[in-house]
This record gives structure tokens, sequence and C-alpha cells, in this order.
């Protein structure tokens, strides 16, 4: 799997798993904040 297939399959358990009513991400801010936290976790 690609590094696109793998981030799109994140976002799609990430917005099955948000709580009813809860605002979601767009895809490019859950992949910047997935990108910022993984550079924060040196």
């Amino acid at each position: 799997m690609d590094f696109d297939t793998i981030m799109e399959k994140a976002y799609e358990e990430y917005f099955e798993g948000l709580a009813e009513g809860e605002e979601a991400l767009s895809f490019s801010e859950f992949k910047q904040a997935l990108s910022s936290s993984a550079k924060s976790n040196d």
C-alpha cells in the first residue's frame, strides 16, 4: 500500500469514529494534523 492509500484508510476510520454532530477535519487538515503530530513525537 502506498502512503496515500494508508492515509485514506486512516481518514475513513477517523471519520467513522466521530461522535454524532462532532465536526470533522477535512482530509487535508487530517493529513496536516497527523504529519505535525508525527514530527513532534521525535
